[in-house]
């Protein structure tokens, strides 16, 4: 899977990321707009992490090739968390009071946003948040927190009020992370709201390798519904698996994160078959300015198409890039102020916030389903690239 591949080569570079940082140097040079920032380069969150960081390394060879910001060249500086919370709050305290870094760049998830928004905000430093959704974040009243995505209660929302009319009953499992329990919180919140009633909620360590007594604990309450509160591609692998060993049927599954990695169709196969996911950003969605160019270069790099880690890492960069433009110099409380005001699409949609609270307002979701081997776009029908396939039929009729 592309877990283990990546970690290969995360291993490797480890020592070099933790001593001096992807780009090294600090903003020492004038001529320099240094953005910083931590991503869980290895560690459980590694596969979304060295995605993030490949959207951030083709974000600044474009800015470059393009003749920088405000004149200047810019440079990226990354540390490796480790996929470990205390571990990013201490990179950013060391970003912002010791690097002295111009502009911060997101770390990944919510359980590391968490505690470096935190950071950011006894320093006054802004952050634009990357992959997190979790609504506490904005709970908080920061001033110097902004975000790119929607909340978790949005973005499992719309997959849920999709099947509202279709559906009386639904399970809940999700993985024991932060950002994936809100998820689960997001689920039966919207569950309640459409009326589904709830059957069963469990919910299982990320290093969970057995899911048969999950399976079974839910299975009793026949759900036409499952949603999973996953966070990557492997556990959800393994939940379909056992739901099909154990004959678990319901008419719709749908599964967070998992569905727009490419090891999910993989490694399943047909099984994937049916199978709903979310996204915010899709390869058909051709009309986003500077598609062209990041699609291309990207598939000329890696070999491979983008997916949607990589477009969020590359558009939250140019919607720093766009404040830093309006605020006109490097000043944090114009660039914070810049953020809370924009309005502009990038390769990765449409960017908008609430000005008091910093939270996305402007996103687009679109709901996702594995149809023939492929992700297709159920929703909204102004950017569906299938009708929706349901109910999905019992594995003993496939």
């Amino acid at each position: 899977m592309r877990r283990t591949r990546m970690m290969v080569a995360a291993v490797a570079a480890m020592a070099l990321l933790a001593a001096c940082g992807a780009g090294g140097g600090s903003n020492a040079d004038d001529e320099t707009i240094v953005f910083g920032g931590a991503l869980p380069l290895t560690g459980w969150g590694s596969d979304a992490g060295q995605l993030n960081n490949r959207g951030y390394e083709l974000w600044a060879k474009h800015v470059n090739e393009d003749g920088g910001i405000l004149g200047k060249k810019v440079e990226l500086k990354i540390y490796d968390d480790q996929s470990d919370p205390t571990t990013t709050a201490r990179l950013y305290e060391r970003l912002i009071t010791q690097d002295k870094v111009d502009v911060l760049l997101a770390p990944w998830s919510d359980d590391m946003t968490m505690p470096a928004t935190t950071v950011a905000e006894k320093h006054k430093k802004p952050m634009l948040t990357g992959g997190a959704t979790l609504t506490d974040i904005w709970s908080r009243g920061y001033e110097y927190v902004s975000g790119l995505l929607p909340s978790s209660y949005d973005y499992v929302g719309v997959a849920i009020r999709l099947l509202g009319d279709k559906v009386a009953s639904g399970a809940v499992l999700n993985n024991d992370a932060l950002y994936t329990t809100g998820f689960g919180d997001a689920a039966v919140t919207n569950l309640e709201e459409q009326g589904i009633t709830l059957t069963g909620r469990e919910a299982y360590p990320g290093d969970t390798q057995n899911f048969a007594p999950a399976i079974a604990a839910i299975q009793g309450g026949s759900p036409e519904l499952l949603v999973g509160g996953t966070g990557g591609a492997d556990d959800a692998i393994q939940i379909v698996r056992a739901a099909k060993i154990a004959g678990l049927s319901p008419q719709a599954m749908y599964f967070t994160i998992a569905v727009v990695e490419p090891d999910f169709v993989e490694s399943l196969g047909a099984d994937a078959e049916y199978i709903l996911g979310t996204t915010e950003w899709e390869p058909s969605l051709t009309e986003l300015p500077g598609f062209d160019r990041f699609v291309e270069d990207y598939e000329a790099k890696h070999g491979e198409e983008p997916v949607e880690d990589v477009a969020t890492a590359y558009g939250l960069a140019q919607v720093l890039q766009a404040a830093v433009k309006e605020a006109g110099e490097l000043d944090d409380a114009k660039i914070n102020t810049a953020l809370r005001n924009l309005e502009m699409t990038t390769v990765f949609g449409t960017f908008k916030v609430d000005p008091e609270t910093g939270m996305q307002t402007g996103k687009e979701i679109y709901v996702i389903q594995i149809q023939d081997g492929k992700r297709e776009i159920v929703w909204p029908d102004s950017d569906k690239t299938s009708d929706l396939r349901f109910p999905m039929p019992a594995w003993s009729d496939r």
